[in-house]
C-alpha cells in the first residue's frame, strides 16, 4: 500500500511539474502565435520555417541581415537583462520575417489597427535571449535600428507595434513614426551599382576626368564619407534621377536635412519642366524647302512634348513623396557592418525599436467601395485559425468566434465593420483535432452573403503546405 501511495505521489509531482512547465511554454509561445495549440504551431513551422537565429557579441556593434532583407543594426551594449544589467557572453537574436499572406497565416496574424483595416508592407518579430535562454530587453536610452525592405515607398506607410488581445488575435495597436535619421554606409560600398544602370558608379564623382569622360561631379568620393551621400536613402534618390544638376543640389547642401534638399530638387524639377515645355512650344518643327512642316513632323514633335510633360510630372511627384518622409541627417552612432551585406534593397523603411516584439510597416486601407458589411463564417469543425483574405492585397482579417463554429469578420458596434463590397476574397480555415489537421477554403464576393458556410476536411501536413503555397508570392 505504501508503495502504491509513493508511486501515486511521484506521478502527481511529475505531472504537476509538467503542467507548470507546459504553462510557461504556452505563455512564451502565445506572445508570438496567439492561443493556438503547440502541435498546430509545429505544423505551421514546418511550412513557414522556424525563426532565424543569430549569435552576437553584445560588447560590440552588430549588423544582422535576414533572409528576406531585413536589417537589424544593434549598437554595442544596447541589450540588457530584465534588471537593466549589461549582458556578458553570447546573445541569440531570433528574427521572423513576414512579407506574404502565407507568412501571415502561418504566424496567425491579421492587418488591423483597432477599428481600421491596414495593408501590410512587411511584419517582423524579433527577440533576444542569453546563453541560458533568459529573455532580454533593449537598454533604456538605446534603440535597435530596423530597416525593412520595400518594393517602393508609395502610400506613405507608418510603423505599428503589435499586441495580441485576450483571444490571441493580433492588433497593431501602437502607431509609430518611421525613423527620420540616416545610417551611414562606407560610401564606396553604397555608391557602387548593384546592377547595370544608366547611372554611373560612385555617383559619377571622380578626380580622373580622362578615364571618366561622363562624370557627374569633380571631387574625391571619400570626402563624402559619413554624409547623406553615404546612405541607402540617397542611393535610392540617385537611382531615381542621376542627373549631374540634381546630384550637385545634394552635394551643395550637405548641412541641411535630407527632406529640405528633396524640396529643393522638387523646385528645380518644376523649373526644368517649365523650361522644357517652353522650348518645344517656342521651337516648332523646322520647314523644309520653304514648305510647312509635315504631319509626321508635327506628330513627332507633339510626342516629344507629351513625353517631356509626363516624365517631368512623374519625377516631380516622386520627389514630393520622398520629401514627405521628412528624413533628417546622418546618425553616426549607428554603425553598419557591410561585410554581412550582400545586395542592398534600394527602398527601406527604418524604425528605431526600443523594445523587442512585433513591428509592422503598413498603410491604412481606404477603398471607396468600403461600407458596413455583416460577414460571418460557419464551419462544420472547430477552426483554430480562420481568416478573410482580400484577394490581390496584403490584407488579412482574423475571425472572432461568437458561438460554436461561428466566426465573425466584422462587428456590429465595437471594432471594424466596413469591407469593400463587390471585392473578391477568400475565407481560409485551419484546425486541429486529436489526430489530424483540418482545412477549409472558399472564395467569396464580399457583400453577396451575410453567412458563408465552410466545410473543413482532414488534410496532411504536406498537402496543407501545398494549399498555402499559392499565398506565398
Amino acid at each position: 500500500m505504501n508503495k502504491i501511495l509513493f508511486s501515486l505521489l511521484i506521478t502527481i509531482v511529475l505531472f504537476g511539474c509538467y503542467e507548470n512547465n507546459h504553462s510557461e511554454t504556452d505563455n512564451l509561445v502565445n506572445q508570438e502565435y496567439g492561443d493556438i495549440p503547440v502541435d498546430l504551431i509545429d505544423s505551421l513551422q514546418l511550412i513557414s520555417g522556424i525563426n532565424q537565429k543569430f549569435n552576437i557579441d553584445n560588447s560590440q556593434s552588430n549588423t544582422i541581415v535576414g533572409e528576406k532583407g531585413t536589417i537589424l543594426i544593434i549598437p554595442e551594449k544596447s541589450i540588457v537583462d530584465v534588471n537593466g544589467k549589461s549582458v556578458q557572453g553570447e546573445i541569440t537574436i531570433e528574427l521572423k520575417e513576414n512579407f506574404t499572406i502565407q507568412d501571415f497565416i502561418t504566424s496567425n496574424l491579421q492587418t488591423i489597427h483597432n477599428d481600421q483595416i491596414l495593408e501590410s508592407k512587411g511584419m517582423i518579430y524579433f527577440t533576444a535571449q542569453d546563453e541560458n535562454g533568459n529573455e532580454l530587453r533593449i537598454a533604456e536610452d538605446n534603440s535597435i535600428r530596423i530597416q525593412i525592405p520595400q518594393k517602393d515607398l508609395n502610400n506613405n506607410p507608418d510603423i505599428f507595434l503589435g499586441e495580441r488581445d485576450e483571444k490571441g488575435l493580433m492588433n497593431w495597436k501602437q502607431k509609430e513614426e518611421p525613423a527620420k535619421s540616416l545610417v551611414p554606409y562606407p560610401i564606396k560600398f553604397i555608391s557602387k551599382n548593384q546592377f547595370p544602370t544608366e547611372c554611373a558608379d560612385f555617383y559619377g564623382i571622380t578626380t580622373d576626368t580622362i578615364k571618366n569622360n561622363y562624370y557627374t561631379y569633380y571631387g574625391n568620393l571619400y570626402d563624402f564619407e559619413n554624409t547623406l551621400l553615404a546612405t541607402n536613402e540617397f542611393m535610392y534618390r540617385y537611382q531615381s534621377a542621376c542627373w549631374d544638376k540634381v546630384v550637385k543640389i545634394y552635394i551643395d547642401n550637405l548641412d541641411k536635412n535630407l527632406w529640405e534638399i528633396d524640396e529643393m530638387v522638387v523646385e528645380f524639377l518644376v523649373k526644368d519642366s517649365i523650361e522644357r515645355v517652353q522650348y518645344y512650344l517656342n521651337n516648332p518643327p523646322p520647314k523644309e524647302n520653304g514648305n510647312e512642316a509635315t504631319k509626321t513632323q508635327w506628330d513627332a514633335h507633339n510626342s516629344l512634348l507629351k513625353r517631356s510633360k509626363e516624365s517631368s510630372h512623374r519625377d516631380i511627384n516622386w520627389f514630393k513623396i520622398l520629401a514627405k518622409q521628412k528624413l533628417t541627417k546622418v546618425d553616426t552612432s549607428k554603425l553598419i557592418d557591410t561585410s554581412k551585406l550582400g545586395e542592398i534593397n534600394s527602398a527601406m523603411i527604418s524604425y528605431d525599436a526600443m523594445k523587442f516584439g512585433w513591428v509592422n510597416v503598413d498603410f491604412f486601407y481606404e477603398d471607396p467601395k468600403a461600407g458596413p458589411v455583416r460577414l460571418i463564417a460557419r464551419t462544420n469543425r472547430k477552426a483554430t485559425i480562420i481568416n478573410l483574405i482580400i484577394n490581390g492585397r496584403n490584407i488579412i482579417l482574423s475571425g472572432s468566434e461568437h458561438s460554436k463554429n461561428e466566426y465573425w469578420f466584422t462587428e456590429n458596434e465595437d471594432g471594424y465593420n466596413k469591407l469593400p463590397k463587390g471585392e473578391k476574397a477568400t475565407i481560409l480555415a485551419i484546425g486541429l483535432n486529436e489526430t489530424e489537421l483540418l482545412f477549409g477554403e472558399k472564395e467569396i464576393v464580399i457583400g453577396e452573403n451575410e453567412i458563408e458556410n465552410l466545410e473543413m476536411i482532414a488534410i496532411s501536413g504536406n498537402d496543407l503546405k501545398i494549399k498555402l503555397g499559392k499565398y506565398g508570392s
